[in-house]
Order: C-alpha cells, then structure tokens, then sequence
C-alpha cells in the first residue's frame, strides 16, 4: 500500500469521526481529480458541479461507513462513476447506464438509504434558502444555481463585490444553522462549495 493510500484511508478515519478539516482535505484533494471525469463520462459541461456536490455529501452523509473503506481512491471513483450514470438515467440518456449501474451496485448496498438521506438533505437546504431574506436568496441562488463568480453577481445586482460576498457568507452561515437545528451538520465546503472552491 502507498503512501498516498496510507493518507487518504487515514482521512477517511477521521472523515468517519465528523472531523470537516479532513473532509475539506478530501474535497480539495478530489475536486481536481474527478472533474474531468465527469465532463468526459456525462459528455455536457455545467452539471459537473452538482454531481460533485452529490458525490461528498453522500460522502459525509454516510461517513460513519468509511472505516470499512481500504482503496479510498477507487471507492470514491466508483462513487463517481455510480453519479454520473444515476444523472444520465435521469436525463434519459440511458444506454448502457442502467447496465453499468448494475454491474456496481454489489459495491453501493446502501445506496438507496443514501440516496433518501441525500434527498431529505437537500429538501432541508431549499427550505433553508427560502427563508433568506430576498436579496441574500437572489444573491445565493445567482451563485449556486447560475453558477455566477461574485463579480459577475455584483454587476447584475448593482452591488459592490464585498457586499455580494459579504451576503454569500451570511447565506451560508444562515442555512448551516438551519440544517443544525434539524439535526444535520454539513461542512461548510459542501454548502458554499462553488463560492470557496472555484472563486
């Protein structure tokens, strides 16, 4: 086993203990890695992003399972590969996703618990954006959903660039402890994702 391998099922143990640095550690280390291979499996350019979210919040959704990992790095590519076809299935796309689903599942047992888990989450983080005052919710979902940079938000909305940023970290902070008073506790990474990572 490598040193790599060594690391990474190290991050997983800690990942599984609710530790966010580490799973910070983790989303940086993977984003890179696994952004072109979803543009090059599901062949269209923007979705990506979402996929990516999908993929590390079924990751800490299910962290508890991580210990039993031992090749992280093929896990999490399963991981991918399971996403990308679950995403070409829902656009019709079908081909041979269905086939290929199939083939993998034996690795996702518990798929469908996480697939509910994942669907009750993200119902929480809509009604979370809902209840943000409308400018901030504008703002958010400009970024979120339209995938605008700050700047581009701020010339849109005639605001400054600090306001617009000021606003998202304000949004993020506001859905986090929404999800927190109803029982979840996702890394900031995973809600602001887009605004840390690719600003």
């Amino acid at each position: 086993m490598n040193n790599d391998a060594i690391n990474e099922i190290a991050l997983f143990h800690q990942i599984a203990q609710g530790d966010e640095m580490a799973f910070e550690t983790l989303f940086h280390l993977y984003v890179p890695k696994i952004k072109p291979v979803i543009t090059r499996v599901i062949q269209v350019e923007g979705p990506e992003k979402d996929i990516i979210q999908e993929i590390f919040l079924g990751i800490w959704l299910g962290r508890e399972k991580l210990t039993d990992v031992m090749a992280p790095h093929n896990w999490i590519f399963k991981m991918v590969y399971h996403r990308c076809y679950s995403w070409l299935q829902k656009q019709g796309i079908r081909n041979k996703a269905s086939q290929r689903i199939a083939m993998e599942s034996d690795d996702h047992s518990n798929l469908t618990e996480e697939n509910i888990a994942f669907s009750e989450t993200a119902l929480l983080v809509k009604q979370a954006i809902q209840q943000l005052p409308p400018q901030a919710q504008k703002i958010y979902l400009l970024s979120r959903e339209k995938g605008l940079k700050i700047a581009a938000i701020a010339a849109e909305l005639q605001l400054s660039e600090q306001t617009v940023k000021n606003s998202l970290v304000r949004s993020l902070k506001s859905i986090r402890e929404f999800l927190i008073s109803k029982g979840i506790i996702l890394p900031l990474v995973l809600l602001g994702w887009d605004i840390l990572f690719f600003y």
